[in-house]
């Protein structure tokens, strides 16, 4: 296997200034097409709290419930919403599954599809975490299937930490993957957790071991930004699921996503000379979203990138500040090196270098460049708009999303800007979010850049 690395534009024109300036370069990554798949060492963290253990009831079992007394309508801060006042009766909970039973069963259908060389293991967690499959060969399914049936009838508190779970996956994998394995873990959860600060820790540190962290958010309370920021600092992914159903296909999505791996635990160095910086870096694809370089010296960073796909390149769109050039530029203009870009996953690398070509007639960024910098600026201004409203700044949140409304309409983009302003007028008349409607916005927006070229 080798990478392969390209950059637009070839030079960037910059005019001639005494002072420092801001530019913009398009890095595309992707792997040949050569090589055998590695096998896949993975572990499913999953939420087992409360919430994902409640029935989830039919039309036609709800209409029963009402009849029965078992619910009725409620004003919860001024809206009306149903809450069960009793016991869900057996005959119903026996025929209405949770989101754990969907866990499950989407975890029997995976079972069926590991081979010998790879490793399965399933932590739950709630209050306190436990391995329920500690790392088992993928042959093994009779005990696969004998962990996986006990995920139904834990009780492990009503609270849910999902660093502790996070912690024991970690663990189990460090110890238990199979040499030269794509290891991975996948977190299921549906609701808040304590300690966000140690989960996003846990993710930088997953990233360090060469371990993607993909997230699966289920339903509207569920906290999206946490979950999108630890796939985004592992490299992981980032999904969003509205009904416990789809987490069979969701399950099954990650499992054919690590198959498809092509460099394991990717990354991107770049050194940069006196005078030039990384200013920001964000991903532009297979999802939109802001990446944390690090590196105690400026002048040389290290992006996480995570695992690449076959077929699928990862793009980033990078901001560095180029240093002053003279004003008067000799003949034909001048070139300065500003970074040295090197890619790398395992024995394999590939560098190229970023050149300016100062000159008085600098033509103007190409049609690519700005495409993609009108995608992140949506993004950011999505995200300054949701930071307004966890922090109570109902009015300027959305004034915030409105803005963002018209920005993906001139993107073509109609479907979201109808979302964005309705989520503004839920900010101006409730003072909150919708909850699913922000979630499904927030992850439709990680996609805009998928269409890049």
């Amino acid at each position: 296997m080798s990478l392969i690395l390209h950059t637009q534009p070839d030079l960037i024109a910059l005019p001639p200034r005494a002072e420092a300036q801001i530019c913009y370069v398009l890095v595309s990554i992707a792997a040949d097409a050569g090589g055998v798949g590695a096998p896949v060492s993975w572990a499913l963290v999953a939420d087992a709290s409360r919430s994902m253990r409640i029935p989830i009831v039919s039309e036609a079992q709800f209409r029963e419930l009402v009849r029965a007394g078992g619910a009725q309508e409620v004003l919860v801060d001024g809206v009306p919403v149903w809450q069960l006042s009793g016991p869900v009766p057996d005959e119903i909970r026996a025929s209405a599954p949770s989101a754990l039973d969907y866990t499950a069963r989407a975890l029997h259908s995976v079972v069926e599809r590991l081979d010998r060389a790879d490793r399965f293991i399933l932590v739950a967690c709630a209050e306190q975490a436990q391995i329920l499959v500690p790392s088992t060969d993928g042959d093994r399914r009779a005990d696969l299937v004998a962990g996986i049936s006990r995920l139904r009838s834990l009780r492990l508190g009503e609270r849910t930490d999902l660093a502790s779970g996070l912690r024991l996956g970690l663990a189990e994998l460090a110890h238990g993957a199979t040499p030269g394995s794509v290891r991975r873990i996948i977190l299921l959860t549906d609701g808040f957790t304590e300690r966000p600060d140690d989960c996003l820790g846990l993710a930088r540190q997953a990233a360090a071991a060469g371990v993607s962290v993909s997230t699966l958010g289920l339903g509207g309370e569920f906290q999206d930004d946490l979950l999108t920021a630890m796939a985004d600092l592992s490299g992981g992914r980032a999904s969003f699921m509205r009904r416990a159903d789809q987490i069979p296909a969701a399950v099954a999505a990650e499992l054919d996503a690590a198959r498809g791996v092509a460099a394991q635990a990717l990354g991107l160095e770049l050194a940069m000379p006196q005078g030039a910086s990384l200013r920001r870096a964000t991903r532009i694809s297979p999802s939109l979203a802001p990446l944390d370089s690090s590196g105690a010296d400026p002048r040389l960073q290290m992006l996480h990138l995570g695992d690449l796909e076959r077929g699928a390149p990862i793009r980033l769109l990078l901001e560095l500040l180029a240093p002053p050039e003279p004003p008067r530029p000799p003949p034909g203009g001048a070139r300065r090196r500003l970074c040295v870009l090197t890619a790398s996953s395992g024995t394999a690398r590939v560098s190229a270098d970023i050149v300016a070509h100062y000159r008085a007639a600098a033509p103007p960024p190409p049609p690519a460049i700005l495409a993609a910098a009108g995608r992140v600026a949506t993004m950011r201004l999505q995200r300054r708009a949701l930071d307004a409203a966890d922090r109570g700044d109902h009015a300027g949140a959305a004034g915030l999303m409105r803005a963002v409304a018209a920005r993906l309409r001139d993107l073509g983009e109609l479907a979201l800007a109808e979302a964005a302003m309705r989520e503004s007028a839920a900010l101006e008349t409730t003072g909150q979010t919708t909850g699913v409607g922000r979630r499904e916005l927030t992850y439709a927006t990680r996609r805009l850049g998928e269409h890049e070229v």
